[in-house]
């Protein structure tokens, strides 16, 4: 059985609240907990609740789709059609949040994810892909791998965040040099 036969992508309906919630906190802490004074525990309940996630999915303002390894979900990530100055939202996908739990990094999940990303987007007929990424982070250098080029920066203040682990950095990448 090939790696991408035991990949799959699940857009997800309201009834994946539960396990949208629980692997986005399990893997937020497994990945940016060393960030925050209180390991994100305010972030995590300000952006994180199944509510929102049930907010979101009833509203249809994103799709998320659940990553599943050998039929297990090991992560999600979410795609928004949303502007990236100075391009319009019908050129513009954004990879909001690409999660992965701990245990299943290292695997070529990620590859395969972004491919389904770079697949979900010429769809579309986009031309941008974009995100945003911690400067910190170490998934930084796997978008740069793939011709992710930062365009912009900017720190963060929110409560709690330590000092010097703020700078949150704006990825994109032209379709057509994938």
């Amino acid at each position: 059985m090939s790696r991408s036969e035991l990949i799959k992508f699940q857009r997800c309906s309201v009834d994946h609240c539960e396990i949208l919630h629980s692997i986005a906190v399990q893997s937020y802490h497994e990945h940016y907990s060393d960030i925050w004074e209180d390991q994100g525990q305010a972030y995590l309940a300000r952006f994180y609740t199944r509510d929102i996630f049930e907010n979101e999915l009833q509203k249809s303002t994103a799709a998320y789709y659940l990553i599943y390894h050998l039929a297990t979900p090991v992560g999600f990530l979410k795609l928004r059609e949303n502007a990236l100055a100075p391009y319009s939202p019908n050129d513009c996908l954004e990879l909001n949040k690409i999660y992965l739990l701990q245990a299943h990094t290292g695997k070529g999940i990620g590859h395969h994810a972004l491919q389904f990303v770079f697949d979900q987007a010429k769809a579309k007929s986009k031309r941008i892909i974009w995100m945003n990424v911690m400067a910190e982070s170490k998934a930084r250098k796997f978008y740069e791998h793939y011709g992710f080029k930062c365009c912009h920066e900017v720190s963060l203040n929110y409560p709690h965040m330590k000092a010097g682990l703020n700078v949150l950095s704006t990825y994109k990448l032209e379709i057509t040099k994938f």
